[in-house]
């Protein structure tokens, strides 16, 4: 499916929407006599699991319907809720929050919310992703800057949860728009692969939000001494650095170093090194045939079975199923 051909079909009216322009707008369709109702936070809402529409996969996407609302809800997994195009008022657990075309925002498991009634203009996206996606093989296919990512990943859920959302407005180099429009091709028109290809470009997704959160992660202190940056020496220093030379470099003592990384990240010093490390070791298990000894040391560790040891903490499988399972993913 080309743009073109997307556009006029997102605009259609479906068979929904064609229900939902004849009836009164507080009128839910008849699906909702099918979805549970749970009592959460002493209030009565649905719970959407969407349990029928994942079998198999890990991600799916919907596009919401319009001339009518979405009532208050929760759901067991992480969503995007991206304006296509017009607006979209969200009421999140009592707060409403303004969305206008190019925004994207992201809730955390078990928050209640709902949208408000949408007009012919509002196409609305939503992209519900399993918890489980965000796994740290997840985390490595992102780059091999697999502290960075794991960190910022971890405050992306953590802030999630904690504010209920996440909202990312829309910024002049909008790369988000290209992407899901990419996915919804996929989506709409599937063929051999369609499903690898959206894979591929939540992959993209990703890297989109995780740099735009980084940007105002960077942007709220400037100063040498934010995490950030450390986190940035550590990655390109992986190899060779030491707790004394990083505490160098940003003129604390390897104490007070040590005390600020562990608070910022949950992770010591010496556990991001080998995140790190093990990070470039799956780089070289799923791109390269080289012998597992031979990464072992190439990621700096003499001693093959502490290797396996701390690789297997981290994935929970060996290095050798871990290539496997690469290498069964590309057939």
């Amino acid at each position: 499916m080309n743009i073109k051909k997307l556009e006029a079909s997102l605009f259609q009216l479906t068979k929904s929407e064609q229900y939902h322009q004849g009836h009164d707008p507080l009128t839910l369709s008849e699906r909702y006599k099918n979805i549970q109702k749970i009592n959460y936070q002493d209030r009565s809402m649905y719970l959407f699991t969407f349990n029928s529409l994942f079998e198999n996969k890990y991600v799916i996407v919907n596009k919401e319907s319009r001339f009518t609302f979405i009532p208050e809800h929760i759901h067991t997994v992480i969503e995007f809720i991206y304006v296509y195009s017009g607006k979209c008022t969200q009421t999140i657990d009592g707060k409403k929050v303004f969305m206008e075309q190019g925004d994207i925002c992201m809730l955390d498991t078990n928050v209640p919310h709902s949208i408000a009634y949408l007009n012919e203009e509002d196409i609305i996206i939503s992209i519900e992703i399993r918890k489980e996606y965000l796994t740290q093989g997840f985390l490595n296919r992102l780059g091999d800057n697999g502290i960075i990512n794991s960190f910022l990943l971890n405050s992306l859920s953590s802030n999630a949860k904690h504010d209920q959302y996440l909202l990312f407005k829309k910024q002049e180099d909008n790369q988000i728009h290209t992407i899901i429009q990419n996915i919804l091709c996929e989506h709409y028109e599937p063929i051999f692969c369609s499903d690898k290809v959206i894979d591929a470009y939540m992959i993209l997704l990703f890297c989109e939000i995780l740099r735009k959160y980084k940007n105002q992660q960077m942007n709220e202190k400037k100063n040498k001494n934010h995490l950030m940056s450390i986190l940035n020496y550590i990655d390109d220093h992986c190899f060779t650095t030491s707790l004394q030379d990083t505490a160098d470099v940003f003129g604390f003592t390897p104490q007070y170093l040590s005390s600020y990384i562990k608070k910022g990240t949950g992770k010591s010093f010496k556990e991001l090194i080998i995140l790190q490390r093990m990070c470039q070791a799956c780089f070289y298990l799923s791109n390269t045939e080289m012998p597992i000894y031979e990464i072992a040391n190439k990621v700096g560790y003499d001693n093959l079975g502490f290797f396996y040891k701390k690789f297997e903490a981290i994935y929970k499988m060996t290095p050798q199923k871990y290539r496997e399972l690469k290498y069964d993913s590309l057939l």
